[in-house]
């Protein structure tokens, strides 16, 4: 009980800090295409879990690289469609759009992995979806058809981003940290790599060069290296449906600091949305407790 409870608590600061990433990343795709952005960034992140990897020398268990492989493919399509996403659309847009995985993981936990889902937490997804919709308004006709586009790359972003919340949680308490995630990031990279192949090439490194390596550093080490760690960690011991609505957070986090610190402006039916998903976080999380404490009980 402890542990779940760290755990939830290493899961909330890594969505609030994630949701820092879309102002960033949305800023070096003026300077950079796509693919060798995210070439270099996980390249960064596989150097330094690699190491660290080869260093602990710990015994692979059965499935780990069937597991790996999987989580580390549906990786590179929730970072390619949700980058790829981000040329179009604004930072805000893209990290709402990108939690409704919250809405997606119950669904796979229950009708796919065969999970049991507590009526509590489907309350707060739904609540978490209203807000997403009450954000995003995705129905509204003043949004340029490039923006729209942009948001249906970040759908798809959100159908891989679910798939790997609930197969992390299935397949990360059997297999040993550093490797299981080191792999995932090696899985991504080769996609990265690809992508840069296929891709018209640019790096204005004039006017942007500065910009690029800053992101690379902080995206890749502690945004990619250190959290997909704090990741694993933390979902290896809380539910994938848990995890999906502390993560629901995290463009809640990308609307502030946007607008903070990057001047977005923010409508009151952005704060409405806002606060629709903080509710459905605190639903999900509190009717999880209750239930735990009352399952002995009964």
């Amino acid at each position: 009980m402890l542990w779940e409870r760290v755990a939830d608590l290493a899961l909330l600061a890594l969505a609030i800090l994630w949701g820092t990433t879309f102002y960033f990343v949305h800023g070096v795709l003026e300077v950079s295409s796509p693919g060798l952005f995210l070439a270099a960034r996980f390249g960064t992140a596989v150097l330094l879990l690699g190491a660290l990897a080869a260093l602990r020398r710990d015994r692979l268990t059965p499935g780990f690289w069937r597991h790996g492989a999987l989580l580390g493919l549906l990786m590179f399509l929730t970072f390619a469609f949700q980058t790829v996403g981000l040329r179009y659309t604004t930072p805000s847009r893209s990290a709402f759009l990108t939690g409704l995985s919250v809405l997606l993981v119950p669904f796979v936990s229950r009708f796919w992995l065969g999970r049991p889902v507590r009526t509590a937490a489907w309350i707060g997804v739904a609540l978490a979806v209203v807000g997403l919709a009450a954000l995003t308004r995705p129905f509204g006709g003043d949004v340029p058809a490039t923006v729209r586009l942009g948001d249906a790359l970040t759908a798809i972003c959100a159908l891989a981003c679910a798939l790997q919340i609930a197969l992390m949680s299935e397949w990360a308490p059997h297999h040993p940290l550093v490797p299981f995630t080191a792999v995932q990031l090696g899985v991504t990279l080769l996609g990265a790599l690809g992508m840069a192949a296929l891709e018209p090439r640019r790096l204005e490194l004039a006017t942007g060069g500065a910009t690029f390596a800053a992101t690379v550093a902080f995206t890749g080490v502690v945004m990619t290296a250190g959290a997909l760690l704090l990741q694993n960690w933390g979902q290896a011991r809380t539910t994938a449906v848990r995890a999906a609505l502390i993560f629901s957070l995290e463009p809640v986090a990308a609307a502030l600091f946007s607008h903070l610190y990057g001047g977005e402006v923010l409508a009151a039916m952005d704060w409405v949305g806002g606060a629709l998903i903080v509710a459905g976080v605190l639903v999900g999380e509190l009717g999880s407790a209750i239930g735990t404490r009352s399952a002995p009980a009964s």
